[in-house]
């Protein structure tokens, strides 16, 4: 009776272990967004097969290298279909504007609760019937200044990266590399979900698109043909859309101040102040 026990045990530990790398960490998001405060913070994660109950799965954020704080949140009980890609944000809104088009990347959007806190120095660590089964970061270490800060940036699993957490590589976007950008692809570090080769090359054409005059209080015009056209205020609330007619659109109903232009052609989307 006994050999049939450890028999059995070495036949089933590699289902154990299959299990738990059902979903993994992808990229760990800290935004710096007009909308300022907790609303670029996210955590990305991809299901690596089809998983019927996401609630066994957890978050816990080590803010401050206080070594961590077990798990913080709980997934939701719902269902994943393998190369589902998933978004933990607080606040998908600003997520959603910041990321424009390749917003639709994400299959599930989930709201995180307000244990999603990391600051661009804090370690983030995956949970699987309350037991750490991946990590990013270490969560006995403040990360500022070290390999893997991603404050007001990004971090992104890629089998490129320098740096490496749980037998997994990391690349970066670079501290600071969001700041004052409208939507990721206008920042210097569009994040590597969005940024295929083709965008690039689409949005460097884009580069020459020019708006005049500028200030304005009344038309604008541009040297492109441009469409879908929406404007927002300065802290990124979008305010309208606006029709084009012959590469101009009219804009004197709105007040004075500064405004930025999100609008497209047939290539890409670009951001104007």
């Amino acid at each position: 009776m006994q050999k049939i026990y450890l028999i059995i045990i070495i036949l089933i530990s590699p289902f154990l272990i299959f299990g738990q790398n059902d979903i993994s960490l992808k990229g760990v998001i800290d935004f710096d967004l007009v909308s300022a405060g907790y609303t670029g913070k996210a955590i990305h994660l991809v299901a690596n097969t089809n998983i019927s109950d996401l609630s066994s799965y957890g978050i816990g954020v080590a803010n401050n290298a206080n070594g961590g704080d077990g798990q913080e949140y709980t997934f939701p009980a719902i269902s994943l279909s393998i190369g589902d890609q998933v978004l933990l944000a607080r606040d998908s809104t600003a997520m959603s504007n910041y990321f424009d088009n390749c917003f639709s990347y994400f299959d599930v959007i989930l709201p995180a609760s307000n244990a999603i806190s990391q600051n661009g120095n804090d370690a983030v660590e995956l949970f699987f019937n309350g037991n750490i089964i991946e990590t990013f970061g270490d969560v006995n270490v403040d990360g500022t200044g070290t390999p893997w800060e991603y404050l007001d940036s990004w971090a992104y699993k890629d089998p490129s990266g320098s740096v490496s957490f749980s037998g997994e590589n990391w690349i970066f976007g670079g501290v600071g590399c969001t700041v004052g950008s409208i939507t990721t692809q206008t920042s210097s570090c569009p994040y590597p979900l969005c940024a295929s080769q083709s965008s690039i090359n689409n949005f460097s054409i884009f580069n020459d698109t020019k708006l005049y005059p500028n200030p304005s209080s009344d038309f604008l015009f541009f040297n492109n043909n441009i469409k879908n056209v929406k404007i927002f205020d300065s802290i990124g609330k979008e305010i309208t859309n606006v029709a084009v007619f012959d590469n101009m659109i009219e804009i004197s109903g709105l007040s004075n101040g500064v405004y930025f232009l999100s609008a497209k052609n047939i290539k890409t989307t670009f951001i104007k102040k």
